[in-house]
Protein backbone atom coordinates (compact mmCIF):
# COMPACT_ATOMS: atom_id res chain seq x y z
CA UNK A 1 0.00 0.00 0.00
CA UNK A 2 1.11 3.48 -0.81
CA UNK A 3 0.78 5.95 1.41
CA UNK A 4 -1.42 9.39 0.82
CA UNK A 5 -0.13 11.55 -0.81
CA UNK A 6 -1.01 14.34 1.07
CA UNK A 7 -0.02 12.98 4.14
CA UNK A 8 3.42 12.01 3.02
CA UNK A 9 3.99 16.13 2.46
CA UNK A 10 2.72 16.81 5.91
CA UNK A 11 5.38 14.72 7.25
CA UNK A 12 7.96 16.28 4.84
CA UNK A 13 7.14 19.52 5.72
CA UNK A 14 7.67 18.73 9.26
CA UNK A 15 4.11 18.92 10.26
CA UNK A 16 2.92 15.81 12.38
CA UNK A 17 -0.83 16.04 13.87
CA UNK A 18 -2.22 13.48 15.05
CA UNK A 19 -3.99 12.81 12.26
CA UNK A 20 -1.16 12.93 10.44
CA UNK A 21 0.89 10.43 13.08
CA UNK A 22 -2.63 8.11 12.83
CA UNK A 23 -2.21 8.12 9.24
CA UNK A 24 1.47 7.09 9.01
CA UNK A 25 1.03 4.48 11.73
CA UNK A 26 -1.78 2.83 10.04
CA UNK A 27 -0.40 2.53 6.43
CA UNK A 28 2.85 0.87 7.84
CA UNK A 29 0.38 -1.35 9.67
CA UNK A 30 -1.09 -2.25 6.18
CA UNK A 31 2.43 -2.77 5.05
CA UNK A 32 3.48 -4.91 7.66
CA UNK A 33 0.65 -7.45 8.33
CA UNK A 34 0.34 -7.50 4.86
CA UNK A 35 3.81 -8.07 3.08
CA UNK A 36 5.71 -9.41 6.18
CA UNK A 37 3.60 -11.06 8.87
CA UNK A 38 1.16 -12.83 6.79
CA UNK A 39 3.99 -14.30 4.83
CA UNK A 40 4.97 -15.92 8.03
CA UNK A 41 1.42 -17.43 8.06
CA UNK A 42 1.41 -19.09 4.81
CA UNK A 43 1.57 -22.60 5.91
CA UNK A 44 -0.68 -23.61 9.20
CA UNK A 45 0.96 -22.28 12.41
CA UNK A 46 0.04 -22.87 15.92
CA UNK A 47 -1.51 -19.86 18.34
CA UNK A 48 1.76 -19.10 19.78
CA UNK A 49 2.69 -18.16 16.66
CA UNK A 50 0.00 -15.86 15.60
CA UNK A 51 0.17 -14.56 19.00
CA UNK A 52 3.86 -13.48 18.32
CA UNK A 53 3.52 -11.62 15.12
CA UNK A 54 0.19 -10.05 16.52
CA UNK A 55 2.74 -8.77 19.65
CA UNK A 56 5.06 -7.53 16.78
CA UNK A 57 2.50 -5.44 14.97
CA UNK A 58 1.20 -4.24 18.20
CA UNK A 59 4.89 -2.48 19.42
CA UNK A 60 5.41 -1.31 16.22
CA UNK A 61 2.29 0.66 15.93
CA UNK A 62 2.09 2.03 19.57
CA UNK A 63 6.07 3.08 19.65
CA UNK A 64 4.87 4.69 16.17
CA UNK A 65 2.22 6.69 18.07
CA UNK A 66 3.96 6.82 21.34
CA UNK A 67 1.68 5.22 23.54
CA UNK A 68 1.76 2.89 26.56
CA UNK A 69 -0.28 -0.60 26.23
CA UNK A 70 -3.37 0.47 28.18
CA UNK A 71 -3.27 3.65 25.70
CA UNK A 72 -3.22 1.68 22.97
CA UNK A 73 -5.61 -0.51 23.41
CA UNK A 74 -7.97 2.11 24.37
CA UNK A 75 -7.43 3.71 21.83
CA UNK A 76 -8.00 0.63 19.44
CA UNK A 77 -11.33 0.57 21.29
CA UNK A 78 -12.42 3.92 19.67
CA UNK A 79 -10.42 3.76 16.51
CA UNK A 80 -12.35 1.60 13.60
CA UNK A 81 -9.81 2.05 10.58
CA UNK A 82 -6.56 1.13 12.81
CA UNK A 83 -8.65 -2.16 14.42
CA UNK A 84 -9.94 -3.18 10.71
CA UNK A 85 -6.12 -3.03 9.62
CA UNK A 86 -4.73 -4.70 13.15
CA UNK A 87 -7.69 -7.08 12.79
CA UNK A 88 -6.03 -8.84 16.00
CA UNK A 89 -7.85 -12.19 16.72
CA UNK A 90 -5.16 -13.13 19.45
CA UNK A 91 -4.46 -10.57 21.94
CA UNK A 92 -7.43 -8.60 21.42
CA UNK A 93 -6.99 -7.36 24.89
CA UNK A 94 -4.68 -6.01 27.76
CA UNK A 95 -4.93 -9.30 29.79
CA UNK A 96 -4.32 -11.32 26.70
CA UNK A 97 -1.42 -8.93 25.69
CA UNK A 98 0.37 -8.56 28.57
CA UNK A 99 0.11 -12.29 29.23
CA UNK A 100 1.63 -13.36 26.45
CA UNK A 101 4.60 -10.42 26.43
CA UNK A 102 5.45 -12.33 30.42
CA UNK A 103 6.35 -15.37 27.48
CA UNK A 104 8.29 -13.30 25.07
CA UNK A 105 11.39 -14.90 26.78
CA UNK A 106 10.22 -17.97 24.28
CA UNK A 107 10.26 -16.03 21.28
CA UNK A 108 13.73 -15.25 19.89
CA UNK A 109 13.48 -18.44 17.50
CA UNK A 110 10.51 -17.39 16.49
CA UNK A 111 11.12 -13.80 15.66
CA UNK A 112 14.50 -15.04 13.50
CA UNK A 113 11.77 -16.50 10.89
CA UNK A 114 10.07 -13.71 10.46
CA UNK A 115 13.24 -11.82 10.08
CA UNK A 116 14.11 -12.83 6.80
CA UNK A 117 11.32 -11.18 4.92
CA UNK A 118 11.78 -7.38 3.40
CA UNK A 119 9.45 -5.11 1.75
CA UNK A 120 11.75 -5.09 -1.24
CA UNK A 121 13.10 -9.14 -1.97
CA UNK A 122 15.32 -7.23 -4.88
CA UNK A 123 18.74 -6.16 -3.46
CA UNK A 124 22.25 -5.50 -4.62
CA UNK A 125 25.28 -6.97 -3.24
CA UNK A 126 26.60 -3.92 -1.32
CA UNK A 127 26.65 -4.08 2.41
CA UNK A 128 27.69 -2.18 5.61
CA UNK A 129 29.08 -2.97 8.61
CA UNK A 130 28.87 -1.40 12.31
CA UNK A 131 29.46 -1.67 16.21
CA UNK A 132 26.66 0.65 18.09
CA UNK A 133 25.99 0.80 21.60
CA UNK A 134 23.32 -1.00 23.88
CA UNK A 135 22.54 1.39 27.11
CA UNK A 136 21.29 -0.09 29.80
CA UNK A 137 19.45 1.69 32.64
CA UNK A 138 20.33 1.04 36.32
CA UNK A 139 18.32 3.29 38.36
CA UNK A 140 15.23 1.50 37.71
CA UNK A 141 16.23 -0.95 39.91
CA UNK A 142 18.62 0.61 42.66
CA UNK A 143 18.31 -2.26 45.28
CA UNK A 144 19.84 -5.05 42.76
CA UNK A 145 17.20 -7.05 43.45
CA UNK A 146 16.11 -7.43 39.79
CA UNK A 147 19.77 -7.86 38.42
CA UNK A 148 20.23 -10.75 40.90
CA UNK A 149 17.66 -12.63 39.13
CA UNK A 150 19.78 -12.58 35.75
CA UNK A 151 22.72 -12.90 34.55
CA UNK A 152 24.73 -9.97 34.10
CA UNK A 153 26.57 -9.34 31.13
CA UNK A 154 26.12 -5.75 30.54
CA UNK A 155 29.60 -4.21 30.37
CA UNK A 156 30.91 -0.74 31.33
CA UNK A 157 32.09 0.82 27.95
CA UNK A 158 33.23 4.64 26.56
CA UNK A 159 30.72 6.21 24.98
CA UNK A 160 32.14 9.09 22.65
CA UNK A 161 28.99 11.06 23.62
CA UNK A 162 28.22 10.07 27.11
CA UNK A 163 31.52 9.05 28.68
CA UNK A 164 31.07 5.75 30.54
CA UNK A 165 28.20 4.00 30.25
CA UNK A 166 27.08 0.30 30.98
CA UNK A 167 25.54 -1.38 28.27
CA UNK A 168 26.18 -4.02 25.59
CA UNK A 169 28.37 -3.87 22.08
CA UNK A 170 26.22 -5.24 19.07
CA UNK A 171 27.41 -5.41 15.80
CA UNK A 172 25.22 -4.97 12.51
CA UNK A 173 25.33 -5.91 9.16
CA UNK A 174 22.50 -4.66 6.84
CA UNK A 175 22.17 -4.58 2.73
CA UNK A 176 22.50 -1.02 1.92
CA UNK A 177 20.26 -1.29 -1.29
CA UNK A 178 16.95 -2.51 0.33
CA UNK A 179 18.07 -1.95 3.76
CA UNK A 180 17.62 -5.14 5.09
CA UNK A 181 19.24 -7.24 7.79
CA UNK A 182 21.45 -9.42 7.37
CA UNK A 183 22.69 -10.26 10.85
CA UNK A 184 22.70 -8.79 14.43
CA UNK A 185 24.84 -10.09 17.31
CA UNK A 186 26.20 -8.97 20.76
CA UNK A 187 29.90 -9.30 21.41
CA UNK A 188 32.13 -8.42 24.53
CA UNK A 189 34.07 -5.46 24.15
CA UNK A 190 36.91 -7.54 24.33
CA UNK A 191 36.04 -9.53 21.09
CA UNK A 192 38.68 -8.91 18.27
CA UNK A 193 37.71 -7.11 15.30
CA UNK A 194 38.63 -9.86 13.26
CA UNK A 195 36.93 -12.48 14.87
CA UNK A 196 33.98 -10.04 14.70
CA UNK A 197 34.63 -9.84 10.68
CA UNK A 198 35.11 -13.27 10.30
CA UNK A 199 31.56 -13.95 12.14
CA UNK A 200 29.59 -11.16 10.79
CA UNK A 201 30.77 -11.22 7.13
CA UNK A 202 32.53 -13.78 5.73
CA UNK A 203 30.68 -16.14 7.41
CA UNK A 204 27.48 -14.39 6.38
CA UNK A 205 28.58 -13.61 2.77
CA UNK A 206 31.86 -15.03 2.18
CA UNK A 207 31.70 -17.52 -1.20
CA UNK A 208 34.05 -19.45 -2.79
CA UNK A 209 32.39 -19.30 -6.63
CA UNK A 210 29.46 -17.17 -5.63
CA UNK A 211 28.04 -13.39 -6.23
CA UNK A 212 30.66 -11.13 -5.74
CA UNK A 213 29.86 -8.52 -2.84
CA UNK A 214 31.50 -5.15 -1.23
CA UNK A 215 31.12 -4.35 2.36
CA UNK A 216 32.06 -0.85 3.86
CA UNK A 217 33.42 -0.39 7.12
CA UNK A 218 35.00 2.01 9.66
CA UNK A 219 38.36 1.90 10.52
CA UNK A 220 38.09 -0.02 13.75
CA UNK A 221 37.64 -2.75 11.95
CA UNK A 222 40.77 -2.25 9.88
CA UNK A 223 43.31 -5.35 9.72
CA UNK A 224 45.37 -6.58 7.43
CA UNK A 225 43.60 -10.08 7.76
CA UNK A 226 40.62 -8.42 6.93
CA UNK A 227 41.50 -7.22 4.02
CA UNK A 228 42.61 -10.46 2.92
CA UNK A 229 40.62 -12.96 3.77
CA UNK A 230 37.58 -10.87 1.81
CA UNK A 231 39.45 -10.85 -1.44
CA UNK A 232 40.06 -14.39 -1.73
CA UNK A 233 36.21 -15.33 -0.56
CA UNK A 234 34.74 -12.55 -3.19
CA UNK A 235 34.16 -9.95 -0.36
CA UNK A 236 35.32 -6.32 -1.94
CA UNK A 237 36.62 -4.70 1.67
CA UNK A 238 36.29 -1.32 1.77
CA UNK A 239 37.57 -0.41 5.46
CA UNK A 240 38.72 3.01 6.22
CA UNK A 241 42.71 2.39 6.33
CA UNK A 242 44.82 3.64 9.50
CA UNK A 243 46.39 6.94 8.69
CA UNK A 244 50.01 6.20 7.49
CA UNK A 245 49.29 2.69 6.24
CA UNK A 246 47.67 3.09 3.26
CA UNK A 247 50.55 1.97 1.16
CA UNK A 248 51.44 -0.87 3.38
CA UNK A 249 47.08 -1.56 2.77
CA UNK A 250 47.78 -1.12 -1.14
CA UNK A 251 51.13 -3.26 -1.12
CA UNK A 252 49.53 -6.36 0.72
CA UNK A 253 46.34 -6.44 -1.26
CA UNK A 254 48.30 -6.45 -4.26
CA UNK A 255 50.32 -9.32 -3.09
CA UNK A 256 47.60 -11.19 -2.07
CA UNK A 257 47.49 -15.20 -2.67
CA UNK A 258 44.51 -16.39 -4.17
CA UNK A 259 41.88 -19.13 -2.64
CA UNK A 260 43.91 -22.12 -2.94
CA UNK A 261 40.96 -24.27 -3.48
CA UNK A 262 40.10 -22.61 -6.69
CA UNK A 263 43.01 -25.31 -7.57
CA UNK A 264 40.67 -27.99 -7.39
CA UNK A 265 38.35 -26.57 -10.27
CA UNK A 266 38.18 -29.00 -12.74
CA UNK A 267 37.11 -26.38 -15.60
CA UNK A 268 39.81 -24.58 -17.09
CA UNK A 269 37.79 -21.47 -18.42
CA UNK A 270 35.75 -21.21 -14.35
CA UNK A 271 39.25 -21.15 -13.20
CA UNK A 272 40.44 -18.34 -15.38
CA UNK A 273 37.14 -16.20 -14.92
CA UNK A 274 37.74 -16.82 -10.84
CA UNK A 275 41.47 -15.37 -11.53
CA UNK A 276 40.32 -12.68 -13.19
CA UNK A 277 37.37 -11.66 -10.98
CA UNK A 278 40.06 -12.10 -8.04
CA UNK A 279 42.13 -9.22 -9.76
CA UNK A 280 39.50 -7.03 -10.12
CA UNK A 281 38.10 -7.55 -6.14
CA UNK A 282 41.93 -6.47 -5.25
CA UNK A 283 42.10 -3.51 -7.43
CA UNK A 284 38.81 -2.56 -6.10
CA UNK A 285 39.43 -3.35 -2.47
CA UNK A 286 42.75 -0.73 -2.86
CA UNK A 287 41.12 1.64 -4.96
CA UNK A 288 37.86 1.78 -2.67
CA UNK A 289 39.72 1.75 0.63
CA UNK A 290 41.79 4.65 0.15
CA UNK A 291 38.95 6.63 -1.14
CA UNK A 292 37.49 5.78 1.87
CA UNK A 293 35.93 9.21 2.01
CA UNK A 294 33.95 9.16 -0.89
CA UNK A 295 31.57 6.02 1.02
CA UNK A 296 30.89 8.01 3.87
CA UNK A 297 27.51 8.71 3.20
CA UNK A 298 26.62 5.94 1.77
CA UNK A 299 28.00 4.07 5.39
CA UNK A 300 26.09 6.65 7.25
CA UNK A 301 22.80 4.89 5.79
CA UNK A 302 22.89 2.03 8.80
CA UNK A 303 23.21 5.20 10.80
CA UNK A 304 19.57 5.80 10.50
CA UNK A 305 18.91 2.24 11.62
CA UNK A 306 20.16 2.39 15.08
CA UNK A 307 18.55 6.44 15.61
CA UNK A 308 15.18 4.62 14.57
CA UNK A 309 15.53 1.50 17.16
CA UNK A 310 17.05 3.95 19.82
CA UNK A 311 14.64 6.75 19.41
CA UNK A 312 10.94 5.37 18.10
CA UNK A 313 11.52 1.52 18.68
CA UNK A 314 12.45 1.48 22.35
CA UNK A 315 16.09 0.03 22.05
CA UNK A 316 17.06 2.70 24.82
CA UNK A 317 18.21 2.67 28.11
CA UNK A 318 17.01 -1.15 28.27
CA UNK A 319 16.07 -2.92 31.72
CA UNK A 320 17.68 -5.88 30.82
CA UNK A 321 21.64 -7.29 32.00
CA UNK A 322 21.91 -10.31 30.19
CA UNK A 323 23.05 -10.93 26.46
CA UNK A 324 20.54 -13.29 25.73
CA UNK A 325 17.51 -10.91 27.10
CA UNK A 326 19.49 -7.68 25.58
CA UNK A 327 20.15 -9.70 21.93
CA UNK A 328 15.72 -10.16 21.71
CA UNK A 329 14.92 -6.90 22.48
CA UNK A 330 17.69 -5.15 20.22
CA UNK A 331 17.13 -8.21 17.24
CA UNK A 332 13.16 -7.22 17.36
CA UNK A 333 13.58 -3.30 17.47
CA UNK A 334 16.33 -3.21 14.81
CA UNK A 335 14.40 -5.98 12.68
CA UNK A 336 11.55 -3.30 12.65
CA UNK A 337 13.31 -0.32 12.19
CA UNK A 338 14.62 -1.51 8.99
CA UNK A 339 11.31 -2.30 7.93
CA UNK A 340 10.29 1.10 8.77
CA UNK A 341 12.80 2.62 7.10
CA UNK A 342 11.89 0.66 3.90
CA UNK A 343 8.83 1.99 4.23
CA UNK A 344 10.03 5.43 4.53
CA UNK A 345 12.06 4.86 1.60
CA UNK A 346 9.47 3.78 -0.60
CA UNK A 347 6.66 6.50 0.04
CA UNK A 348 9.51 8.90 -0.33
CA UNK A 349 9.87 10.70 3.33
CA UNK A 350 12.27 12.08 4.49
CA UNK A 351 13.81 9.90 6.95
CA UNK A 352 15.55 12.65 9.11
CA UNK A 353 12.55 14.56 9.05
CA UNK A 354 10.55 11.41 10.05
CA UNK A 355 12.95 10.30 12.76
CA UNK A 356 12.85 13.90 14.14
CA UNK A 357 9.27 13.89 14.31
CA UNK A 358 8.57 10.87 15.81
CA UNK A 359 11.73 10.42 18.21
CA UNK A 360 10.54 9.68 22.34
CA UNK A 361 11.85 7.00 24.81
CA UNK A 362 8.88 4.61 25.36
CA UNK A 363 9.68 1.15 26.55
CA UNK A 364 9.16 -1.83 24.24
CA UNK A 365 9.36 -5.48 23.42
Amino acid sequence: MTMKAELVDKVNDGELTPTVELGLAISFAEDLKGDILQRFHRNETDKMDKRFTEFVLIEAVRMLLGIPPVTFYDYLRHNEELRNVMDLNCLKGLGNYMDFKRKRKKLDVRFKDVSIRNFDGKSDEDYALDNFKIEVDLNKYRSGKKIKQEKFDAEFQHSTTKGTIVGFQASLLINLSNFSLQKLEIYPITKAKKDIWNEMVLSVLGTKQGNKKSVIADGGFFAYDNYLRSVRQRVTPIINPRSGLEEEVKEKLEKASVNIEWFDTQNSKQFKKLLEEFEEIVGEAVEKSLNYDDFKVERSKIEHIFKIAKEIFGMKDLHVYSKKTALWRAFAAVYVSTLFYQFLVKNQINPHRAMGLLSHNKDAW
